[in-house]
């Protein structure tokens, strides 16, 4: 990593004339280079078609800086005449920046959740709208990181876990070329097996199911009716050997409850009449949204010192220039992290498109559309807060809750209103992370929102069309693709929709419970035992997904405590790369299955 040293001066004698030049600046090292920003553009533009899927069938995606991290140095390290000088580390910092910008955009974009919610609803809606949607969206996000950034990033110093984790890594891999290596060999190794085994599973020839059924039955209904069994998913165990044990046995308690003691109750009391997994989860869906609400949202009141913190943030940034407090990057650059002549048409331009998209091609009111920015931008704040405090962006509980702000103008426009909140929040949270690992390695605060925008604009480019393909080949709610996430946002706007009536037999109950529960398990998990205590989030999400996932995960999890203890010398760091490889190796051999399929290639 090249630094620039500012005010050194040589030692001259005394009595030496002293000729008058110009002094200057050592110039920086470059950073948004061209070959940093292709390389970017090439991982994101993988990563965002991987994400997709990935949002669709379990509800969660991976930002991918850290992937982005290590294919950018390794490509670079292994074939060496890809340029003059070698490959720094503040590029290397471009290219994640961009990459990981790009990998996030399906769920800024809203393909993750509300689009196919209101799929569900018999809605749909033109690829260029949607793409242009998410890209207003996009920067909308960036434009608020960029005010947070002096309050969260420098002065607060917050930790943003995986930005700091990223920023270590770089200059790990810049200090230590064989460790970094290492850890590309593992990623690759797990990305090729994922590919493999997906396409051995869902490609030609098929030689390993997709489920394995457990023998038996309870209360007369089969185990395989029950979706109970092994899911041969490497995306699935992978998610698993990186979220813990923890958080995998709440989703394999949120499993047995849904589908050992709820399901059968279901067929024998006569409110499902038939034994699938779309009829189990049009009820399912109610107990797993209360534990989710309360898992989401709980946190956040309980931590209310930390809300505190966002709404002085909020009116710190409302009278920053009141107050004189001058917005310069502490790279030393002298200049706005966001150019005014540059940022201000570009945000101009975004609430612009989101009012003009929102109602030409979705019939939202141009005002109810701009209100919808104006809430986004105020949870915005909380969500960076409580991002840059634990690491976890609450951008699903953010859409909800403006989802329940605009529950009045009906389910397609609450959908519309809660996809700006939570796109805004995780663009947001992913442009801090950006700056975060930007700040450890000395880069330029004014690049990384150069390539987090052009990662933005390339992103929904990606995730458009991708989306379409994958939901003509999988559907949507299905067993082969569950969407939980989708099917969380249909059912709140049900709810707020046609009111309890709409509700079917026992759900209003079911949810209470369920919300009941959440509660006391988010008040338990913070005693000094609450490592012990499941999750409520993770048990509503398995609530919503077939219960063969949740044992997949669980293995997963277990395979890495096994391992870990039996081998000590394998360190986390290459089991989350293994882990890394096998998410995105399905992912995006899934990307290609559909592709092939909704060309006629290929017949499922």
């Amino acid at each position: 990593m090249t630094k620039s040293v500012r005010g050194a001066v040589n030692p001259t004698p005394v009595g030496t004339p002293i000729p008058s030049v110009p002094t200057s600046a050592p110039a920086r090292a470059p950073e948004a280079t061209f070959r940093a920003l292709f390389t970017g553009c090439l991982i994101g533009a993988v990563l965002a078609a991987g994400n997709v899927y990935t949002g669709l069938k379990i509800g969660m995606i991976d930002g991918g800086s850290i992937t982005a991290a290590l294919l950018g140095f390794t490509l670079f390290s292994t074939v060496r005449r890809l340029g003059r000088r070698p490959y720094t580390a503040l590029e290397n910092n471009i290219t994640q920046t961009t990459a990981a910008s790009a990998a996030i955009m399906g769920f800024v974009a809203g393909v993750g959740g509300p689009v196919p919610a209101m799929a569900l609803f018999g809605r749909s809606f033109p690829g260029w709208g949607l793409a242009l949607w998410g890209m207003a969206v996009g920067v909308i996000g960036i434009f608020a990181a960029t005010l947070l950034r002096r309050k969260l990033v420098v002065e607060e110093a917050l930790p943003f876990p995986t930005g700091n984790a990223t920023g270590e890594l770089i200059e790990t891999m810049f200090a230590a070329r064989q460790s970094a290596l290492r850890r590309a060999r593992f990623l690759v190794t797990g990305a090729l097996a994922a590919m493999a085994v997906t396409w051995l599973r869902d490609g030609h020839p098929r030689v390993i199911p997709g489920t394995s059924a457990f023998g038996g039955a309870i209360a007369g209904v089969s185990m395989a009716a029950l979706t109970l069994g092994m899911n041969w998913s490497p995306l699935l165990v992978s998610t698993g050997a990186m979220m813990g044990l923890r958080a995998a046995f709440s989703m394999a308690g949120g499993a047995v409850l849904a589908w050992v003691v709820l399901a059968p109750w279901l067929i024998r009391s006569g409110i499902v009449a038939t034994a699938e997994f779309s009829a189990f989860s049009g009820w399912l869906v109610w107990p797993g949204l209360g534990l989710l609400l309360a898992g989401s949202f709980l946190p956040l009141l309980l931590d209310w010192r930390s809300v505190a913190r966002a709404v002085r943030d909020l009116g710190g940034l409302l009278g920053r220039r009141g107050a004189g407090a001058p917005r310069v990057a502490e790279s030393g650059a002298g200049l706005p992290v966001l150019a005014p002549r540059v940022g201000m048409p570009a945000v101009v331009a975004s609430l612009i498109a989101i009012a003009a998209v929102g109602y030409l091609a979705f019939g939202f009111h141009p005002l109810a559309a701009l209100l919808a920015v104006g809430t986004a931008l105020v949870l915005a704040v909380v969500s960076a807060r409580a991002t840059g405090e634990t690491d976890l962006a609450p951008v699903g509980a953010v859409g909800t809750l403006t989802q329940l702000i605009f529950s009045g103008y009906g389910p397609i426009v609450s959908i519309l209103a809660g996809s700006i909140s939570m796109g805004t929040s995780t663009q947001t949270a992913q442009t801090l992370w950006a700056f975060k690992a930007g700040q450890r390695v000395g880069g330029s605060p004014r690049a990384q929102v150069a390539a987090q925008i052009l990662g933005a604009l390339l992103g929904a480019l990606i995730v458009v069309p991708v989306y379409l393909v994958i939901v003509k080949a999988y559907g949507i709610g299905t067993e082969r693709l569950p969407a939980p996430s989708a099917i969380s946002w249909r059912a709140t706007a049900e709810a707020v929709r046609g009111g309890l009536a709409t509700l079917p037999r026992h759900g209003l109950l079911a949810g209470g419970l369920g919300l009941g529960a959440g509660i006391l398990l988010s008040i338990l998990a913070r005693a000094p035992f609450g490592r012990f205590v499941p999750s409520p989030a993770a048990m509503g999400i398995a609530m919503l997904w077939p219960a063969s996932l949740s044992v997949a995960a669980l293995s997963g999890a277990l395979a890495v405590y096994v391992i870990r203890r039996l081998r000590p010398s394998i360190d986390e760091a290459s089991v989350m790369s293994l882990a890394a490889g096998g998410i995105a190796g399905e992912s995006l051999m899934g990307v290609a299955i559909a592709i092939l399929v909704a060309t006629g290639i290929l017949q499922l």
